[in-house]
C-alpha cells in the first residue's frame, strides 16, 4: 500500500496553488490575505428574498470550507472593520437569456467588496469567492486579489434525459446546485421519449399513467425543479419531443398514431415507427392543449420540442398521409415535418414561447425567431447561424460517450478558424452537454456528467484566451471534490459500487486496478454488447465494472502525458516515479486477481488483470535492468499489449499508451 500513497501524493503534489473554474476574465494578485474569523460580517447593501437565500447558502458553506462559525448575515451598515460588502443594482425576478451577470471581487486585508449590476452577477461571485478560500494550521484566509469577470456565452447548458432511464427529482436537484457552483445557467430537462412520458398531464392523463414506468414528476415536482433552479440563477428548459420519439404517446391515446397499431412502452432503445399524424385535426386540438398545459408550467421564454430522428416510415404507410402530401406538394418527409413545425409553432406563439428544437426542425421557410440545437454538428451550427437563427451547441459535448475531458474541453463552439461570418457568430448562444441515459441510471449518473461537465462550464464561460487545458486538468480534482458538497456521488459511487459487486467491505487492495480503467469510449459499448448476445434495455442493471470505472482515469492520463516527456524510443531518462506507478499497479491487479474469483461481474476481468499484471511486470523490469531485458521478454510485452487491447470487454487499460513508449511498441 507504501506505493499507492507514493502515487496519490506524485499527482497532487504538480498542482498549482489557486483553482478558479470557469477562469476569470482578469485575475490580479495583491499583497496580504483576509482571515476568515469569527469576527467577519456579511452585509448586503441590497437584499431580495433570492439574494437574501443564496447569501445565507454562501455563509455556510465559507464556514464547512473554513472550519470557522461566522457572524449572521447582516442587512444594516453596522461600520465592521471585517466584513463581506456585497452590492448590485438591479434584482432579476424573472430569469431570461442575456442577463448581465458580470461581477468584481476586490479582496484586502481588511474587507472583501464583491459588487454587479444583477443579483444573478452576485451568485456568480459568491461561488468565485468560495472558490479562493484556503487553509493552513492558523486557519482560513482569502488571498487579496481583484477580479473582474463575466460569461463568454449567455447559454450555458445541461440536458438530462430522465426518459430512458428513470433520474429522481433528488439527483436534479444536486446538478442544479453542481451547475450554479461552476457558473452554468440552463438545465434542460427531455421529458419524453419512447421509453417514457415523464411529467404529470392533468388535461391527459393517461400521458403519465400509462407512458412510463410508473416514475414521472408530478407538476408540483416541477414548480420545485423551477424555484430551485431560479434560487440560483439557472433557467429550466422544457423538452417535449414530437412527432417522433412518441411512442410513449401513443399507448394511452392511439389517436394520435400515424399507423394503427397496439403500442406500448418500448423497453429497449434505437429508433421507432412511431410517430404523431401530422395531418389530423384531432392531434393539433390535442397538441394544442398539452402544449399549453405545459407552457403554463415552465416560465422561460424558450420551449424544445424535439423534432430529431423521425425516420418517416409510418408516415409513408399511410395512404391519407401520401395523398396530402401530393395535395399540398410537400416533396418530402422534411417538409411535411416543416408543415407539422409551423402548426407547432403557432401555438407556441400564442402562448409567448420561442421554439427550439434540434437540427432536423431547420428549414428556410420557417421564421428565424425559432432557435436551434445542434447535434450534427459545426457545419450544421454555422449553417443556421448565418441564416439568421439563434443556435446551441451539443454536438461534441455528448456525455453518454464518456469522452476524455480534454475531448469536451478542446470543443469551442467559435474557434479562432472558425468559418462564419462576425454576425453569425452572434448567432450562437452557446452549447450545451447531453446526458442521454441508455447506458446510465440513478447510480452512475453523477459520475458521467460529473466532472466532465466542468471542460462545457469553463469553456462557454472563459474567454479563449484563459482555457488552456494542462491547467484545467490541474484545477478538475479540487474543484469536482468541492462538488461532494451538494450530495453528488459522482466520485464516492466507485466505492459503493466495488463493494456491492465483490460482497467486500475492503476493497482498497484492489481499487487502485480499477481507477485505471475507463470505459470504453464513443458508443463501442453497444457494440459490445451484441456481441455479446446481449442488449442493454430499460430494465438493466448497471452492476459490472464498466458501470464503476470513471469516465478519465487522471492517475493515468498524468502517467502517460509523464512517459512522453521523459520517454523516448523505449529510453526512459527519468524512471522512479514510472517504477512506482508500476509497482503499485502490479500489487493493485495481483489483489484483484485473486479476489475476481469470488464475483461473476470481477471474474470478467480475471484473465484481463492477470495480462495487465504482466505486462507491468515487465515493464518495470526493463525500467529497472534495461541490459537484462532479453528479446524474448519484449517479444512477450508486446503480445500483451496486443491482447489487452484486444480483449472482449467494454473497458479501456488508460496507461497502455505509455507503456507502449516505454517498450517501443509502435503502431503497426
Amino acid at each position: 500500500m507504501k506505493f499507492l500513497v507514493v502515487v496519490f501524493c506524485l499527482f497532487f503534489s504538480s498542482l498549482s496553488s489557486q483553482h478558479l473554474l470557469p477562469q476569470p476574465s482578469t485575475y490580479n494578485k495583491n499583497v496580504g490575505k483576509f482571515v476568515v474569523s469569527p469576527q467577519t460580517y456579511v452585509y448586503l447593501k441590497h437584499s431580495s428574498e433570492d439574494l437574501k437565500k443564496y447569501t445565507e447558502r454562501f455563509i455556510r458553506r465559507l464556514q464547512n470550507r473554513s472550519g470557522i462559525t461566522l457572524e449572521s448575515l447582516v442587512t444594516q451598515d453596522t461600520s465592521h472593520t471585517h466584513e463581506i460588502i456585497i452590492s448590485y443594482t438591479k434584482n432579476i425576478d424573472q430569469l431570461e437569456l442575456h442577463i448581465d451577470e458580470s461581477y468584481t471581487i476586490q479582496v484586502t486585508p481588511n474587507k472583501i467588496s464583491i459588487e454587479s449590476p444583477t443579483n444573478i452577477g452576485v451568485y456568480r461571485a459568491m461561488e468565485t469567492l468560495l472558490q479562493l478560500v484556503k487553509t493552513n494550521e492558523k486557519g482560513a484566509y482569502i488571498g487579496a486579489c481583484t477580479i473582474t469577470d463575466q460569461p463568454r456565452f449567455p447559454w450555458r447548458g445541461l440536458l438530462i434525459d430522465v426518459c430512458r432511464h428513470w433520474i429522481p427529482l433528488e439527483i436534479i436537484l444536486q446538478n442544479i446546485d453542481a451547475m450554479a457552483a461552476v457558473k452554468m445557467n440552463v438545465i434542460h430537462l427531455h421529458l419524453t421519449e419512447d421509453q417514457g412520458f415523464r411529467i404529470e398531464s392533468k388535461k391527459f392523463p393517461l400521458l403519465h399513467q400509462l407512458g412510463n414506468d410508473g416514475n414521472y414528476y408530478t407538476q408540483d415536482d416541477i414548480k420545485k425543479i423551477i424555484q430551485y433552479a431560479k434560487e440560483r440563477g439557472i433557467r429550466v428548459i422544457p423538452e417535449i419531443d414530437i412527432p417522433g420519439h412518441s411512442t410513449s404517446w401513443l399507448v394511452g391515446y392511439p389517436r394520435l398514431a400515424s399507423i394503427e397499431r397496439d403500442y406500448e412502452v418500448a423497453t429497449r432503445f434505437g429508433l421507432f415507427k412511431g410517430s404523431i399524424n401530422p395531418i389530423n385535426d384531432y392531434s393539433y386540438n390535442f397538441l394544442d392543449t398539452l402544449l399549453t398545459e405545459i407552457c403554463a408550467l415552465f416560465p422561460d421564454r424558450y420551449f424544445h420540442i424535439g423534432g430529431d430522428e423521425n425516420n418517416g416510415l409510418d408516415w409513408e404507410a399511410n395512404r391519407k398521409i401520401q395523398k396530402f402530401k401530393i395535395k399540398n406538394e410537400l416533396l418530402s418527409n422534411q417538409e411535411l415535418q416543416a408543415y407539422f413545425n409551423r402548426k407547432i409553432l403557432d401555438i407556441l406563439s400564442r402562448n409567448k414561447k420561442i421554439m427550439v428544437g434540434w437540427d432536423e426542425i431547420f428549414d428556410a421557410e420557417l421564421p428565424n425567431t425559432i432557435a436551434i440545437q445542434s447535434w450534427r454538428g459545426k457545419k450544421s451550427l454555422y449553417k443556421t447561424a448565418e441564416s439568421g437563427f439563434e443556435s446551441i451547441l451539443s454536438n461534441g459535448y455528448y456525455l453518454d460517450k464518456v469522452q476524455p475531458l480534454s475531448h469536451y474541453y478542446k470543443n469551442d463552439p467559435v474557434p479562432v478558424n472558425a468559418v462564419i461570418s462576425p454576425k453569425a457568430q452572434k448567432m450562437i448562444l452557446g452549447g450545451e452537454a447531453t446526458m442521454w441515459t441508455e447506458l446510465t441510471d440513478h447510480t452512475n449518473i453523477n459520475s458521467r456528467i460529473w466532472p466532465s461537465t466542468l471542460a462545457l462550464a469553463e469553456r462557454l464561460w472563459s474567454t479563449p484566451s484563459n482555457c488552456n487545458t494542462k491547467y484545467f486538468y490541474e484545477k478538475v480534482p479540487y474543484i469536482s471534490n468541492q462538488l461532494q458538497e451538494f450530495g453528488l456521488n459522482h466520485i464516492s459511487f466507485q466505492a459503493t459500487k466495488l463493494k456491492q459487486m465483490s460482497h467486500h467491505f475492503t476493497i482498497s487492495e484492489w481499487k487502485p486496478f480499477i481507477e485505471i480503467l475507463e470505459p470504453v469510449k464513443g458508443y463501442k459499448r453497444h457494440g459490445y454488447m451484441k456481441n455479446n448476445t446481449t442488449n442493454y434495455n430499460t430494465t438493466a442493471s448497471f452492476n459490472r465494472i464498466v458501470d464503476a470505472c470513471y469516465v478519465e482515469s487522471f492517475q493515468a492520463r498524468q502517467f502517460n502525458e509523464y512517459v512522453k516527456v521523459n520517454c523516448k524510443d523505449g529510453f526512459c531518462k527519468s524512471k522512479d516515479k514510472i517504477m512506482i506507478w508500476l509497482s503499485a499497479w502490479v500489487e493493485a491487479t495481483g489483489h484483484f486477481h485473486k479476489i475476481s474469483k469470488e464475483s461473476p461481474q470481477l471474474f470478467e476481468l480475471h484473465f484481463y488483470a492477470a495480462h495487465v499484471q504482466e505486462l507491468c511486470e515487465l515493464t518495470w523490469q526493463k525500467l529497472n535492468s534495461p541490459g537484462e531485458f532479453s528479446n524474448i521478454n519484449l517479444e512477450r510485452s508486446h503480445q500483451l499489449i496486443d491482447l489487452i487491447e484486444n480483449f472482449n470487454t467494454d473497458v479501456y487499460f488508460a496507461p497502455i499508451e505509455g507503456l507502449k513508449l516505454i517498450l517501443n511498441k509502435n503502431e503497426q
